[in-house]
């Protein structure tokens, strides 16, 4: 196809895998909530919860387990990665976005809506604009030429005989735009004995968000935002600890908030975008009644900063992202309570090109040094 510059001048070749069990993948896919006590959801569900039958209980379909694609096209060379969420049904989509204008009515009426709006049509992955600007030379490839086209069925390739598990290639790559913008914050009201999560999203397209308890028996709950929407939900106090709560919420393209702590501090804190700087706010503030000593760690820079917090004292600082390729994450602890702990990691989107995290595939996180275990919050690709 290629060998014919007419036709590889107007195709795009889309190389899709089916679902593998989930052994190469630590992700788990978006899916609705079942009922109130599993989430909320702002888009329409419908079609999306299987009722169960005799055989088989009743739950939400979701997306699947994350599988690999490749795309490959001239306006996508170049070696590109791209974190939006995408399922099997993009490519669907896609066709419809491609011949819409010319056949007027083509759409796949068994996309459901709530489908529709968290998955892309992977228009995304390509740059029809500027498609001659890539910014990675890519390795030959003419030793994977073959000698010839003739097939060889009595060819039988023979496996290796020490065979290992693939390992993440490091360093980073190009990355397209994604058209998200989230925003988690919490507040603990101690005196009610909650806390409270707002899930908030100003981006273009909805966002699914997935929150964890710490005790491994509650949970899971998940909420889908759409854009420029915020919806909140409620928690004991107890949550995740017997004396406190834990609480993590996963988002697309490695977005993270931890909300950790006791009643024995109150700190709030939020990471404020600020796209003209390429960096972040980072704002914490003491809502208890004593003086909070609080250490702010940065995993990409390696520093760490103390503060004083007086009781409703506010700080702010601003964080510059551009050695980490719009890249954050922020651990924030206090003296005052040793469960205490707030985790603000994600990217700084700012609608251009990006990089891949360079975290993954080069580097551990400090809780992962002693733990063993990987990162769990890597861009979906």
């Amino acid at each position: 196809m290629t060998d014919v510059p007419d036709v590889w001048s107007k195709t795009a070749l889309f190389l899709t895998h089916d679902e593998n069990g989930g052994f190469f993948d630590h992700v788990v896919p978006p899916t609705v909530p079942q009922s109130r006590a599993q989430g909320l959801s702002m888009i329409d569900t419908t079609n999306e919860i299987f009722p169960g039958s005799s055989k088989y209980a009743a739950g939400p379909y979701g997306l699947g387990v994350r599988v690999p694609m490749i795309v490959a096209s001239p306006w996508s060379k170049g070696g590109w990665v791209n974190s939006e969420v995408f399922d099997h049904t993009s490519v669907i989509r896609f066709i419809e976005r491609r011949f819409g204008s010319q056949y007027p009515g083509l759409q796949e009426s068994n996309i459901t809506k709530w489908r529709r709006a968290v998955a892309g049509d992977l228009t995304s992955a390509f740059n029809f604009a500027e498609p001659n600007t890539a910014k990675v030379p890519l390795p030959s490839t003419i030793a994977f030429m073959p000698p010839d086209h003739t097939r060889h069925p009595s060819f039988v390739p023979v496996p290796p005989v020490n065979q290992a598990l693939p390992a993440q290639e490091p360093g980073v790559r190009p990355a397209r735009p994604v058209p998200y913008e989230l925003h988690v914050r919490a507040h603990a009201d101690l005196a009610d004995g909650e806390v409270k999560i707002y899930f908030g999203n100003t981006g273009k397209t909805a966002a699914v968000y997935q929150v964890y308890s710490g005790d491994g028996q509650t949970g899971p709950w998940t909420y889908t935002v759409g854009p420029n929407a915020e919806i909140f939900d409620t928690w004991s106090i107890t949550a995740g600890g017997q004396n406190g709560y834990d609480l993590s919420v996963f988002g697309p393209n490695g977005f993270l908030r931890v909300f950790k702590g006791s009643d024995q501090a109150n700190l709030e804190s939020i990471a404020i975008y600020d796209v003209h700087k390429y960096g972040v706010v980072l704002e914490i503030q003491n809502r208890g009644g004593t003086l909070s000593r609080v250490r702010v760690s940065d995993y990409y820079t390696g520093r760490a900063t103390e503060h004083e917090l007086r009781p409703d004292e506010t700080i702010r600082e601003f964080r510059s992202l551009e050695k980490s390729h719009g890249w954050y994450d922020f651990t924030i602890e206090t003296e005052s309570d040793s469960g205490f702990r707030r985790r603000l990691a994600g990217h700084l989107e700012t609608g251009y090109d990006s990089m891949s995290d360079p975290a993954i595939g080069s580097s551990k996180d400090p809780e992962e040094a002693e733990s063993g275990q990987t990162r769990t919050y890597g861009s979906t690709k």
